[in-house]
């Protein structure tokens, strides 16, 4: 009996330990979700930016109507990844991949495409996007908007990797959404 309530116990702080390092939440005032995670030491942060929020941020950058139009199209988030070990973290959002249903896989659409799209077409602009690849030292920390060639509203699963001392970590966080439209309040 002793051992059967000792298993129980155990299998429950392991599932609270890993419930632990995955969370979703929503901003009950402005509605978008939120995805975190912190899991060996890496963080990664992911909320939702609707398409009005990305025309504005972007037409307030001086960008013309064509770009922020295209960009706004795309499913977005605002993605924060940490540090929170004492060695260097890296990721690279290439690997990265997102299923839809009946298995489908997308890739995102990486901040070197955008700016070689709009070189072509005569933007300089460099800035929001969160950068291909990275390596981190301890505490540091970079954000920018990531971007995936989804609907509205669609529902998806993210895997994407990290890695830290020669070893390369893989997770996967299900149920995730692209923010849905809303509509415009009077």
């Amino acid at each position: 009996m002793t051992r059967t309530i000792l298993c129980f116990f155990s299998l429950l702080m392991a599932s609270c330990i890993a419930m632990s390092a995955e969370q979703r939440s929503k901003n009950p005032d402005s509605g978008p979700s939120k995805w975190t995670m912190n899991e060996q030491g890496f963080s990664l942060e992911l909320v939702q930016v609707n398409a009005d929020y990305a025309r504005a941020v972007f037409f307030a950058r001086g960008l013309p109507t064509d770009v922020v139009e295209e960009i706004s199209r795309y499913c977005m988030f605002g993605t924060i990844v940490k540090n929170r070990t004492k060695s260097p973290v890296s990721y690279r959002l290439p690997e990265w991949r997102v299923r839809t249903g009946g298995g489908v896989e997308h890739k995102f659409k990486l901040k070197s495409e955008w700016i070689k799209e709009w070189s072509a077409k005569g933007v300089g602009f460099r800035w929001l996007l969160l950068a291909d690849a990275q390596t981190f030292d301890e505490g540091d920390w970079m954000q920018g908007f990531t971007t995936i060639a989804l609907k509205p509203g669609e529902k998806f699963d993210l895997s994407y990797s990290w890695s830290r001392e020669g070893k390369t970590y893989n997770h996967e966080i299900k149920g995730m959404q692209c923010a849905p439209v809303k509509p415009a309040t009077p």
